[in-house]
């Protein structure tokens, strides 16, 4: 009996060292919203996220990334733009005065019975870090909204509403950038796919990634089936940044149960968010 509990305990122990080896270098911030989001840890009370799916679930879910905003936003509200339907969107102004318009945008809905880390807690952690990493810049060229959509699982819902707001509120927007899927690197090289980016946007990104010497592979990707193109449609210059979905590098646990925070890569997440935050913090010069 000594023995099993000795072995028991040594095996926790590995454990728990595995765990901290998987979430060294990590950003703290991000570690505690994937957790929360993927129902990893309790994210209201002992409440915990099976999925994202149900409108209480993304209701639940949509409170917690409003209130993770608004220490840092000028403002943080949630914008209900249907029935069913919630966008959280996070307003940060320019430090001299412009009406121009940069938006970051991640959706944070899941399909049913998927925890969604990957697809796409990821992305929602890398917009709030790159928002918030903005936000404490002492000078800002343009204003910025951090969006976190509704609905992308039934349709880009959400991303189509906001998109048409801003046309209706005759917002003059210099670029769209949104985020899906950056929690998996198979190989290990670092690689991103920029969806659909105008010449603009893409020798933009470049650029940083030389400056910075940001050596990974960066591929440009036709792929318009996320919130993207509910932009694009109505003219605005917008781009996807994801993992390497269309050159096969991309989790092989998409829309399933076994999307968990556990197989998120906490070190690519870390590397492409700093990567991000060098390209926003250039925007803004």
């Amino acid at each position: 009996m000594k023995l099993k509990k000795s072995l028991f305990t040594l095996c926790l122990s590995f454990l728990s060292l595995a765990a901290f080896a998987f979430q060294e270098g990590a950003k703290p911030d991000q570690v505690a919203i994937l957790a929360k989001l993927t129902g990893h840890e309790a994210i209201e009370g002992s409440t915990k996220l099976k999925d994202r799916f149900t409108q209480e679930s993304r209701k639940i879910a949509a409170s917690y990334l409003k209130e993770q905003l608004a220490p840092f936003c000028d403002k943080a509200e949630i914008e209900n733009y249907s029935e069913t339907g919630n966008n959280v969107v996070g307003t940060i102004m320019a430090t001299s005065k412009t009406d121009k318009w940069i938006v970051l945008g991640a959706h944070y809905d899941s399909v049913e019975n998927c925890p969604g880390a990957n697809d796409n807690a990821s992305g929602v952690a890398l917009a709030y870090s790159v928002a918030k990493h903005i936000a404490s810049l002492p000078n800002r060229k343009y204003n910025m909204k951090i969006v976190f959509f509704d609905e992308e699982e039934r349709g880009l819902i959400g991303s189509k509403a906001y998109a048409q707001k801003l046309v209706d509120e005759k917002l003059d927007v210099v670029s769209v950038h949104t985020i899906d899927q950056l929690a998996w690197d198979n190989d290990g090289d670092k690689g991103i796919e920029l969806e659909m980016p105008t010449e603009e946007i893409k020798n933009h990104y470049l650029k940083v990634a030389k400056q910075f010497n940001y050596d990974f592979p960066i591929q440009m990707s036709d792929v318009t089936s996320t919130d993207h193109r509910s932009f694009r449609r109505l003219g605005f210059a917008a781009t996807g940044i994801t993992e390497e979905y269309k050159n096969g590098d991309t989790t092989p646990h998409y829309h399933k149960p076994t999307d968990t925070f556990e197989t998120v890569n906490f070190e690519y997440l870390t590397t492409i968010t700093d990567y991000v935050q060098q390209v926003f913090e250039d925007l803004m010069k």
